[in-house]
């Protein structure tokens, strides 16, 4: 296995766990708020994941690759501040 395809692998069984993780959150944690506030910091860590290593724009022109972390910043800080408040 190459570099680029191991770590391709190990990103891969990151994100299912963290997928994991997101489904059996609601088991350990009752607080609407802790819920979702985790629920989303792992929205935001899955998605720099595929934006870095699924998408390979981790060596790409700064601009694209911050405009789409940016996204990845900015969808999941609106969707927690509608459900909290």
């Amino acid at each position: 296995m190459n570099k680029s395809t191991k770590l391709a692998f190990i990103s891969w069984l990151v994100l299912i766990v963290l997928t994991l993780i997101s489904v059996y959150l609601t088991l350990f944690i009752d607080s609407r708020a802790i819920y979702v506030g985790v629920a989303l910091l792992i929205v935001s860590i899955k998605g720099q994941q595929i934006i870095d290593i699924f998408m390979e724009l981790k060596h790409a022109p700064k601009l694209w690759r911050m405009l789409l972390l940016s996204y990845v910043i900015v969808v999941p800080l609106i969707i927690g501040l509608i459900y909290l408040v």
